[in-house]
C-alpha cells in the first residue's frame, strides 16, 4: 500500500478513554508552548468561553428534554385517540393476522385486546362473506389505495354484527390498517329516511287525491242542499238527504286530515263548542265494535279555538287507541270540562284557561318504562300480523295538539287502564270566524264571476248562486276570468264578487289571476276556493290579494256567509 493510500484511509476513532488521553496530551503541549505568552486576559477569555459553552450545553439539554416530553405527550394523545375511538382499528399483516387492535375493535369482536394478538381476523368473518374479505385484503395490499368491504361478523354470545371495513396498506407493504365500523345505526337511519321518503310521497299522492275528492264532494254537497231546499213533502226523503249531507261533511273532514297530516299543514282554527265534535268523533271511532262509551260533558263548556277536522281526528285516534286496548269489549269514559292551568301543574303549557278532554279505557295499560316513548315516531306496542304497526297515530295527535297551543298528558296503570288528557286553549270570546246569522233585511243580489276548471263545480255553483238571486258568469281558467272581468268593466257592468279556484291543471290558476285582476281593478273583491285545504292562500287569503277563502267542500250557508262579508252586507238587528 503506498503512502497516498495510507494517507487517505479513514482513521478508526479511539475508545472514549483513549480519546480523553489524546486530548489531555494535546492540551498539555499547547500549554507548554504558550505558557510564556499566556496573559491574565487570555485566561479570563477562556474561562468566559467555557462558561458560555456550558450554558449552551444546558440549553441544548433543556430543548432535548422539552422535545422528548412533547413527543411523549403526543404519543399519549395518539394512544388515547386510538384506543377510545368510536371506530374499531386493527393492524393486519398480509395473511390477515391481527398485529394490533384498539379497544373499540376488541369490543366489536367481543374479546380482550391481549387475546386478539396473532389471531386471524377471518376467524370472525361469516363463512358467506369470507371470500369477499380475502379479496378485499389482497386488494388492500396490491393496490396501495383505500379499499372497502361490508361483512358480517360472528361474535360469540351476540347476534351477527354487520360492519363496514376500510383498509389501506402501510408504505412498507408489510401490514395494513383496517377501520371497522358498525352499520346498525346507519341502517336504522337509512330505514327511517326511507320511511320519511315514503311518507312524503304518500303526502303528495294524498294531496292530489284529496283535492279531486273535495271537488266531487263540493258538487255532491251543494246538489244535496239544492234538493233539500225544494221543500219536498216526503219526510223520509228529507231524512235521507240530511244523512247524506252529514256523510259528506264527515268525508270532507277525513280528506282534510289526509292532506294536513301527510304534509304537516297548519290548522285552520275558529272558536267553537266541542261537545258535538266530541260525540261525533267518538261515535265514528267506536262504530262496529263491542266497546261502549259513557260521556260526561260539562254543560257550560267553554269554546275552544280549533280546527274541527284536525281535533276531530285527534279524538278519533285516541278513542281508537282505547278501543284496541280492549279487544274483548269494555267501557271508554269521555269527559270534557273547563280547567285553569298553572305552570307547576303542566310545565309545557302557559298559565291560562283550557278545555280538557279526558279519554279513559279499561285496557291492560302501558308499562311505566314505555310511557315516555309512546309519542315517538314509529314506536308502537301493537302488532298487526307479523309486522309491527307504523306507530304514527299518537305522534301525529301530539303534533296537531301542539300546533293548537295545547298538550296531551297520559296516565296509565298496568291491569287498570290508560287515560289521555287533551288540553286545548279556551276561547271565551266569540271569534270573527264563527258563523254569523244569514243576512236579513230582504233579498240582496249581485253579479258573480265564477272560475273553476271542473265543469260540475261551475255548474253547481251557478245553480246555487242563481238560487240566491245573483247573476252568474262562468270561466274555466284564470285567463278567461281576466278577459271576462275586463269586458264587464269596459261595459260598466262590474262584478261584485269573483270566485277563483286556485288549482287549474291546464291553465292559469286563481293565485296568478288575482294579481292580474288587481292591476285592472285594485278594488276587486275575490274569494279563493281550493280542494287543497292547507294551501297558504286558504290559510291567509288577505296576504295574497283575496278578501276571503273557502276550502272545498263548502255548504250553502258558508257560501252565503262569506259573500255577505265580502260584499259588506250586514244582518239586520
Amino acid at each position: 500500500m503506498n503512502d497516498s493510500a495510507k494517507h487517505n484511509r479513514p482513521k478508526i476513532p479511539d475508545d472514549p478513554a483513549g480519546l480523553r488521553r489524546r486530548a489531555e496530551m494535546r492540551l498539555s503541549g499547547k500549554q507548554t508552548k504558550a505558557s510564556q505568552a499566556r496573559t491574565h486576559a487570555d485566561s479570563e477569555r477562556q474561562v468566559h468561553e467555557l462558561e458560555v459553552h456550558q450554558i449552551e450545553l444546558e440549553m441544548q439539554n433543556e430543548e432535548l428534554r422539552e422535545a422528548r416530553e412533547a413527543r411523549e405527550a403526543l404519543l399519549e394523545k395518539y394512544t388515547d385517540l386510538y384506543d377510545f375511538a368510536p371506530v374499531g382499528y386493527l393492524t393486519l399483516d398480509q395473511q390477515g393476522v391481527i398485529c394490533e387492535a384498539n379497544l373499540a375493535g376488541a369490543s366489536l369482536l367481543g374479546i380482550a385486546r391481549s387475546a386478539l394478538m396473532n389471531r386471524r381476523f377471518g376467524h370472525f368473518v361469516s363463512a358467506a362473506d369470507l371470500p369477499d374479505f380475502d379479496t378485499f385484503l389482497q386488494k388492500a395490499f396490491s393496490s396501495k389505495v383505500r379499499q372497502g368491504c361490508d361483512v358480517t361478523l360472528k361474535v360469540e354470545g351476540r347476534p351477527p354484527l354487520e360492519v363496514e371495513l376500510e383498509a389501506i396498506a402501510f408504505e412498507s407493504g408489510l401490514a395494513c390498517r383496517v377501520a371497522v365500523t358498525e352499520m346498525t345505526e346507519r341502517k336504522r337511519a337509512e330505514a327511517d329516511r326511507l320511511i320519511l321518503n315514503k311518507l312524503e310521497s304518500t303526502g303528495i299522492l294524498a294531496g292530489g287525491l284529496a283535492h279531486d275528492f273535495n271537488n266531487l264532494l263540493t258538487v255532491i254537497l251543494l246538489n244535496l242542499e239544492l234538493a233539500q231546499r225544494l221543500n219536498l213533502p216526503d219526510e223520509k226523503l228529507a231524512r235521507y238527504l240530511e244523512e247524506a249531507m252529514g256523510a259528506c261533511s264527515s268525508a270532507s273532514s277525513l280528506t282534510a286530515q289526509l292532506v294536513t297530516f301527510a304534509k304537516g299543514g297548519a290548522p285552520v282554527r275558529k272558536a267553537m263548542l266541542l261537545a258535538g265534535l266530541i260525540e261525533e268523533s267518538v261515535r265514528l271511532a267506536l262504530s262496529g265494535s263491542h266497546v261502549r262509551c259513557e260521556f260526561s260533558l260539562a254543560e257550560d263548556l267553554w269554546r275552544a279555538e280549533v280546527d274541527a277536522g284536525q281535533i276531530g281526528q285527534v279524538i278519533r285516534g285516541m278513542v281508537l287507541n282505547a278501543r284496541e286496548a280492549m279487544p274483548d269489549g269494555g267501557m271508554v269514559s269521555v269527559r270534557a270540562e273547563n280547567v285553569v292551568v298553572s305552570v307547576h301543574e303542566h310545565p309545557s303549557l302557559p298559565n291560562g284557561e283550557y278545555v280538557r278532554v279526558s279519554i279513559a279505557d279499561q285496557g291492560t295499560g302501558i308499562a311505566k318504562d314505555l310511557l315516555p316513548k309512546i309519542f315517538d315516531p314509529y314506536f308502537s306496542t301493537k302488532h298487526r300480523g307479523d309486522q309491527k304497526g307504523m306507530g304514527l297515530g299518537l305522534t301525529i295527535c301530539h303534533a296537531v295538539v301542539q300546533k293548537h297551543g295545547g298538550a296531551i298528558a297520559v296516565k296509565s296503570e298496568m291491569g287498570v287502564g290508560t287515560t289521555f288528557d287533551l288540553y286545548l286553549p279556551a276561547a271565551r270570546k266569540v271569534s270573527a270566524g264563527e258563523r254569523a246569522p244569514a243576512p236579513a233585511g230582504g233579498p240582496w243580489h249581485g253579479r258573480m264571476l265564477v272560475m273553476d276548471d271542473e265543469e260540475a263545480v261551475r255548474k253547481v255553483l251557478s245553480l246555487t248562486l242563481s238560487g240566491m238571486g245573483h247573476a252568474v258568469e262562468l270561466a274555466e281558467d284564470g285567463q278567461a276570468a281576466i278577459e271576462a272581468y275586463k269586458k264587464a268593466k269596459s261595459l260598466g257592468r262590474h262584478f261584485d264578487v269573483v270566485i277563483l279556484d286556485l288549482t287549474v291543471r291546464k291553465g292559469m290558476g286563481g293565485q296568478e289571476a288575482i294579481q292580474a285582476l288587481l292591476q285592472i281593478d285594485p278594488e276587486v273583491k275575490a274569494i279563493a276556493i281550493s280542494g287543497y285545504v292547507d294551501s297558504p292562500v286558504i290559510l291567509e287569503p288577505e296576504r295574497h290579494g283575496f278578501k276571503g277563502a273557502m276550502p272545498k267542500p263548502f255548504d250553502v250557508d258558508t257560501l252565503q256567509e262569506i259573500l255577505a262579508r265580502v260584499m259588506g252586507i250586514k244582518a239586520a238587528p
